[in-house]
């Protein structure tokens, strides 16, 4: 058996603002069967906007995220840029990375898991 934490990411690609929640949910329930698994929710597509400082959205991913310690939200530069978004304009709780694609691939290679919400 491995040592290594197991790792997962999840793919919140679309149109819905939401996603990002239902991704946070879908992890919540996935850590109540395996708790020392490390998730990562990478957001891209229109969803983006749901992680907006001050969106509902944001706010209530926050309150999730406090929760779930291992689970982090990343943003796509590229989807910001395509729905004129700042990054300064999300909530502190996410960060940013440059392509979605490529992060989700580059986390396959490393083994990770992937969920596509």
């Amino acid at each position: 058996m491995s040592t290594q934490p197991r790792s997962a990411v999840f793919q919140a690609a679309g149109e819905s603002e939401e996603l990002t929640l239902i991704a946070l949910k879908k992890a919540a329930n996935f850590l109540r069967e395996h708790p020392a698994t490390v998730i990562e929710i990478v957001v891209s597509g229109s969803a983006v906007h749901g992680l907006i400082d001050g969106h509902a959205t944001a706010v209530a991913a926050a309150i999730l995220l406090g929760d779930h310690p291992s689970t982090t939200v990343v943003a796509c530069r590229n989807a910001l840029h395509t729905h004129d978004i700042d990054e300064s304009a999300l909530a502190d709780t996410f960060s940013v990375v440059p392509a979605a694609v490529a992060r989700i691939v580059e986390r396959q290679w490393d083994g990770w898991a992937l969920v596509v919400v």
